[in-house]
């Protein structure tokens, strides 16, 4: 075996090796002559520690463990209503995607609905009650002296509706994209106080 047996040898010493480990490891013990010192020496500590007496007035551990305990630093426990407040803010961009995600089923479900019904003919938002100059399209058109027929108008009241949807459906999504910013904003913010803090304690 080349080089030395110095990381088997207190398993040799306490009888665990077998097998070819073992042969190799007596084997080596054989022609070395600082293995074999260096097995005395582990031979000579087990001997000194198994007539050493046992220590006197040790603490039972679960004592000791209770006083390392009172030793180390407290860590300032936080209020219930400031825990509360914290995960909520940790939560806050999973809910503002959820937000954002509902937003988005609200106005594809709701246009696709509209836009097949009055294709369909049925007039869900009474639409055909509407002049033709009630809606921003149809008064540009009656303005600029143009005529249209009574599914031109149809397409345009729809037109219009769609229009105040898109709108909305803007709104909603800026809103959401600003609170999102917003609490990125508060995060860098956040881990920029406590690199300071750090760095001044």
């Amino acid at each position: 075996m080349n080089g030395h047996v110095t990381p088997w040898l207190a398993a040799y010493h306490d009888g665990e090796l077998k097998g070819r480990r073992l042969r190799q490891v007596e084997a080596h013990l054989a022609e070395c002559a600082a293995c074999r010192a260096e097995l005395e020496e582990l031979q000579k500590l087990t001997t000194l520690l198994y007539e050493s007496p046992a220590a006197e007035g040790l603490l039972p551990a679960e004592r000791f463990v209770a006083q390392v305990g009172l030793q180390l630093e407290r860590r300032p426990t936080k209020p219930a209503w400031q825990r509360t407040l914290e995960t909520g803010w940790r939560l806050a961009p999973a809910g503002l995607v959820g937000a954002w995600a509902f937003v988005q089923a609200v106005f594809i479900v709701a246009g696709v609905a509209l836009i097949v019904l009055q294709v369909g003919g049925i007039d869900v938002l009474g639409l055909s009650t509407v002049s033709h100059s009630e809606t921003w399209p149809t008064a540009i058109l009656d303005w600029l002296g143009v005529g249209f027929s009574d599914t031109t108008l149809s397409v345009l009241k729809t037109l219009d509706v769609l229009a105040w949807g898109l709108t909305l459906y803007l709104t909603a999504t800026l809103a959401i994209a600003l609170l999102y910013w917003s609490w990125l904003a508060s995060l860098w913010a956040r881990h920029r106080h406590q690199k300071l803090q750090t760095q001044t304690s």
